[in-house]
């Protein structure tokens, strides 16, 4: 129960923090064309979002651990 609480935190944290702050980084990169990426900032921020949602659906599936680079 304590899982779905806990990933809905922390989409919620992703769609008000981690978004526009990626929407930024996109801006100033150029959309990632100025750096290494393989997709842009915005992508990357979005796919946390859903996946943290995903996971308050279904708590019992860990997600993979995702490193940032």
């Amino acid at each position: 129960m304590l899982g779905i609480f806990e990933s809905l935190t922390k989409a919620a944290v992703g769609v008000a923090v981690e978004t526009p702050l990626a929407v930024a980084a996109d801006l100033v990169t150029l959309g990632g064309a100025l750096n290494d990426k393989s997709e842009s900032h915005t992508v990357t921020a979005l796919k946390t979002v859903g996946q943290n949602v995903a996971n308050a659906t279904k708590p019992d599936q860990p997600s993979p651990a995702r490193v940032r680079g």
